[in-house]
């Protein structure tokens, strides 16, 4: 038999792109974009890759603790790599999720949430969601 090729993924199939910004500055993988699979584990800690996003601490006095992750709908902020440049009053940090098995192929759409972890009921700051393609 003749393999069929994976078609192409359009914008289309992943909605608008997200508004950054504030404290929600890049996201990795880019929306709409496709990455292999390997490129979704993190086998280094101290160099963690996967699901990322560079984020400003501006107005999070608690810093990383304002920021909540899910991946295709299942919260996994208790599973968050932090790199942050300094302990003294850091301004901004990169925080990943990558499981040890990497993300099976297909679409995945991830979220990243700004809210005030001492006041749960105050208003969400930011909410960036994106969709992307894992291949093999």
């Amino acid at each position: 038999p003749v393999p069929t090729p994976t078609p192409t993924p359009d914008a289309s199939q992943f909605g608008p792109a997200p508004k950054l910004g504030g404290n929600i500055l890049k996201v990795y993988p880019e929306h709409g974009s496709t990455v292999t699979q390997a490129s979704t584990r993190s086998p280094d800690p101290s160099r963690p890759g996967g699901i990322c996003a560079e984020v400003s601490f501006e107005g999070t006095p608690q810093y990383g603790q304002w920021f909540r992750m899910a991946v295709d709908g299942v919260e996994v902020t208790d599973r968050l790599t932090w790199v942050i440049p300094t302990r003294d009053q850091p301004q901004n940090g990169r925080v990943c999720y990558a499981p040890l098995e990497g993300l099976q192929p297909g679409k995945h759409e991830a979220a990243l949430a700004v809210q005030d972890p001492l006041n749960p009921n105050a208003p969400t700051k930011q909410v960036v969601g994106w969709a992307f393609m894992v291949s093999e």
